[in-house]
């Protein structure tokens, strides 16, 4: 893994965010997509967040937008490897939690086992890991895609860090079958929620024909 996993800068890179939605964790959440990757899981849908590219916001600035929208129970954080940017990451919900008591599900590449040992060695990540109530770990396997509502494939596990999601989190990824949006953001096309394969197709040739 090249990527530097402790960077100091306070502003996060981001490929894109939306205010207000229910697929990507319980509740009405609004959701960031961090930029960049150290993984490449086949058939990943978020390709075009391993490299670089995006844009950058402080994180005052993002936690500034997430605080502003009412309706919302808690931000999940995905991409992208949010772990690559966990100094940043976690100054944005120091900022949120200051005025804001939000809930924060998060989406890593890393199974929590990694994580727990980048965090005895980087004070960032032992921070960043320290916020979240819910966890979704571990890569993306195309072979064990199970269509469970919100989570990739089987290998990847729901950790309850705390107790925030505790009555709501089997229903709410116990589901059977996915629910996806395809929504604009400038001149891209982003999808919101884990798709089906059938919505993957769908998306895929959408931004091929966009493009």
């Amino acid at each position: 893994m090249a990527e530097n996993w402790n960077s100091p800068r306070q502003e996060i890179n981001y490929s894109h965010y939306t205010a207000d939605t229910t697929l990507l964790g319980p509740y009405h959440r609004g959701v960031l997509w961090v930029q960049g990757c150290c993984f490449s899981c086949e058939g990943c849908i978020a390709q075009s967040m391993h490299g670089k590219g995006g844009s950058y916001a402080s994180c005052e600035a993002l936690a500034a937008f997430f605080l502003k929208q009412p309706g919302i129970e808690g931000l999940t954080i995905s991409g992208g490897e949010p772990f690559l940017q966990a100094e940043a990451l976690w100054a944005m919900m120091e900022a949120i939690r200051y005025e804001k008591n939000l809930g924060l599900i998060v989406y890593s590449g890393m199974y929590l086992e990694e994580i727990q040992k980048l965090a005895k060695r980087q004070e960032a990540a032992r921070r960043f890991l320290s916020q979240i109530d819910l966890l979704i770990d571990g890569r993306y396997e195309k072979d064990l895609d199970d269509g469970r509502m919100a989570v990739g494939s089987s290998n990847q596990t729901i950790h309850l860090l705390t107790d925030r999601y505790r009555d709501t989190a089997r229903d709410y990824y116990g589901a059977k079958g996915r629910k996806t949006q395809i929504c604009s953001f400038g001149s891209r096309l982003q999808m919101i929620g884990v798709p089906s394969a059938g919505s993957a197709a769908l998306f895929r040739k959408l931004t091929r024909e966009k493009a």
